[in-house]
């Protein structure tokens, strides 16, 4: 950067000599409108001076009584170890010059008596001051870059071209799993599946300059973390970065949202089945009813209505249920189930042949979970047999549990893992909801349900309360 002319250039001009520190100034000056200098014809007040103001270079004699020009150049260092400082002296030798260079003076330049030579000197202070300008410039620039870097909340990693970790931020440590030591000089290869093929990910992101992508990391007890990464070649010479934020929640969240979208689509389309068919039987039965009929049918189309109304209303309830349905542990309470099985049968089925239910069952449960399961299961019997069906419950022989079972068509064991999915109905116009409710019932009670095949001839339901079962 060229200094502009409206860019105020403060040197301080030190020399013992009386007039000869002003007369520099007053050169320099007018060498270009820049500089503002300030003369000290006394070491220990130039230091004072230094130490209050601010300065953009100092030029200073060597031979100086209370000082030398280069024990102030140490003076100065202690507190600006980068300033310009300009050993301008009348007394040279290749001596002082070699003292000088090693001690770190920016320049060294010997007093003329050529008036044009402060054009020079002028020179010399302002490429000096545009190079210590742009130094500071950049090193403020890494400072705040090297402040975002360890305070970010992503992790960030600087790689050398070979692809090794060079720095790396605390973000970084705990993304990895792993501290600053164990990732330092080691590559993205060494922290994802061993099939990762870093050597020709590596080239060609060093030729595209940019990528996005997700990064499988590998955390050392085997957790991996999925992290949505932003690299950038280049950043300096050789040096590059990468931007790396943990997603694996983020994906979970968007795994189980569309799982639910899918169950909603899945829901929709069993619910407007389920409704729908008992609706139309109920319409239609009232349609006759309000027509007029004959009183010896007036009976059957009124139960047949009622009945369709009936189902939509279990329906209704199933629904609910499930949805509301969290899995969350509920109070168990010993229940009656031979009881609550004879009540159900009656409720569903009221004309229906006696079930033959072994007496004095008891189950530890929830009370409404388990009527809820003992009337889908019942009311199954009826919509895929009919109202002359038989039914059964007793106790399991080999271990802790119950079994439901009748006298109707059976189910195929092909299909056993089918029933209970949503859109499984085994009759048409039979509930796709009931066994689903079933099911979901089973697992939060912590059970496990089987089909087989019943001694009825029909389908046996087995419920294992065992816990882990």
């Amino acid at each position: 950067m060229a200094i502009a002319a409206s860019s105020s250039v403060r040197v301080l001009c030190v020399d013992d000599e009386p007039g000869l520190a002003d007369l520099a100034g007053s050169y320099l000056e007018r060498a270009h409108e820049a500089i503002v200098s300030v003369s000290q014809d006394r070491v220990d007040e130039a230091v004072a001076h230094f130490d209050d103001s601010r300065f953009d270079a100092i030029i200073s004699d060597f031979d100086m009584p209370e000082m030398t020009g280069l024990e102030f150049l140490e003076v100065v260092r202690e507190t600006d170890p980068a300033i310009p400082f300009i050993l301008y002296t009348g007394k040279g030798s290749e001596e002082i010059a070699s003292e000088a260079i090693s001690k770190g003076v920016t320049e060294y330049m010997q007093k003329q008596t050529d008036p044009d030579h402060y054009s020079v000197l002028a020179n010399r202070v302002l490429n000096a001051v545009e190079q210590y300008r742009t130094e500071r410039e950049l090193e403020e620039e890494r400072a705040r870059f090297q402040s975002v870097f360890e305070q970010a909340s992503d992790a960030m990693i600087i790689a050398e071209d070979d692809g090794s970790y060079v720095n790396v931020n605390s973000a970084a440590c705990e993304l990895f799993g792993r501290s600053e030591e164990e990732l330092l000089g080691k590559t993205p290869a060494d922290f994802t599946y061993t099939d990762f093929d870093f050597d020709t990910n590596w080239e060609s992101f060093k030729e595209v300059k940019e990528e996005r992508g997700l990064y499988p990391v590998e955390q050392p007890d085997g957790t991996v973390i999925v992290a949505e990464y932003a690299a950038s070649a280049d950043i300096l010479p050789g040096k590059h970065l990468s931007v790396l934020r943990d997603i694996t929640e983020r994906r979970e969240y968007e795994r189980k949202l569309s799982l639910q979208k899918e169950r909603l689509s899945e829901f929709a389309g069993v619910l407007s089945h389920d409704l729908r068919n008992p609706t139309q039987v109920a319409k239609g039965h009232i349609d006759i009813l309000s027509n007029g009929t004959d009183a010896d049918e007036w009976e059957q189309h009124q139960e047949a209505a009622f009945n369709a109304i009936t189902r939509i209303d279990h329906v209704i309830n199933d629904v609910l249920a499930i949805s509301q349905e969290d899995g969350a542990s509920r109070e168990s309470t010993e229940v009656a189930l031979s009881d609550m099985a004879e009540d159900v049968w009656q409720r569903v089925n009221p004309h229906g042949k006696d079930p033959q239910i072994e007496q004095d069952i008891v189950v530890s449960a929830d009370e409404d979970r388990l009527e809820r399961l003992v009337t889908n299961l019942f009311r199954n019997v009826i919509e895929h047999g009919d109202k002359s069906a038989i039914v059964a419950m007793g106790t399991l022989t080999e271990r802790d549990g119950f079994y439901i079972e009748d006298d109707g068509p059976g189910i195929a064991s092909e299909a056993r893992d089918q029933v209970f999915e949503w859109q499984h109905s085994t009759k048409d116009g039979g509930t796709g909801i009931g066994l689903k409710s079933v099911k979901q019932i089973t697992e939060a009670e912590g059970w496990s349900v089987k089909i087989t095949d019943g001694s009825l001839g029909g389908a046996r339901f087995e419920f294992s309360t065992e816990a882990g079962s």
